[in-house]
């Protein structure tokens, strides 16, 4: 097969998107779907299915299938289905939630538990852990450094992200898809991953209004400047006259 071929041929891969309830799971991948946000919190019952079609280097086509599980699955004896034959796992925890992040300890041991005893393939998963609500600044919990250390601690990438307001969430999906690829983005790829801003322009109407009193305030004026004039001058002459 030539490169030509190699590089039109479609790549599948399944991402599985875990962690505790409420760290906003859903909402992430329906950012990176279909550039969609939800205020209102619905928790996910079992799992939800997404696919996404990406193109990177050298105009590789990959199609991404997601699969959102609830949080509750930690436990549940449907995990192990889930997770059956996926490439990346994604650990969502919370940065405004001390919780959602030291919960993530056992979601790792619950993932070692069930790829152990899966086929060879599955034994090749990539885990990443992402750190979501990076737009919250002010309100983090968890510092840089203590998720650099739990990565590198347990040999994981690390990303943050923002599901609201789209922040890295593109670029970060595009790095983990190429680096499980073994592909090298380019300036290219890197410009398409970043979200394009659209702004309506409005035609600017001037305050005409506002210009027509200001017009009217000072003709008025000029106005009775002159007949302030005229009675003056109207005044000296009457004096001059009787003096005669």
């Amino acid at each position: 097969m030539s490169d030509s071929e190699e590089d039109s041929k479609e790549r599948h891969l399944k991402l599985v998107v875990l962690g505790e309830q409420n760290v906003g799971k859903t909402n992430l991948v329906k950012k990176y779907c279909h550039d969609e946000f939800s205020r209102i919190y619905v928790p996910t019952i079992g799992a939800d299915f997404y696919v996404k079609r990406i193109s990177l280097a050298r105009n590789k086509n990959i199609i991404v299938r997601i699969t959102d599980v609830s949080g509750s699955e930690c436990t549940g004896h449907m995990l192990g289905t889930y997770l059956f034959k996926a490439n990346i796992v994604i650990l969502l925890y919370d940065l405004t939630n001390k919780e959602s992040f030291d919960s993530l300890t056992a979601w790792l041991t619950k993932i070692d538990q069930i790829l152990r005893y899966s086929d060879d393939e599955n034994r090749h998963v990539s885990i990443v852990i992402v750190g979501n609500k990076c737009d919250l600044e002010h309100k983090k919990m968890i510092r840089p450094d203590e998720a650099k250390h739990f990565a590198h601690e347990n040999k994981l990438y690390s990303y943050v992200m923002s599901a609201k307001t789209g922040e890295n969430v593109n670029f970060s999906f595009a790095d983990m898809v190429a680096r499980y690829l073994n592909l090298r983005l380019n300036s290219l790829d890197m410009d398409k991953q970043n979200p394009i801003l659209e702004a309506e322009i409005i035609p600017y109407t001037p305050p005409t209004v506002q210009y027509r009193r200001k017009f009217s305030s000072k003709k008025a004026k000029d106005q009775n400047m002159k007949k302030t004039a005229l009675k003056s001058r109207g005044s000296s002459l009457s004096q001059t006259c009787a003096i005669q």
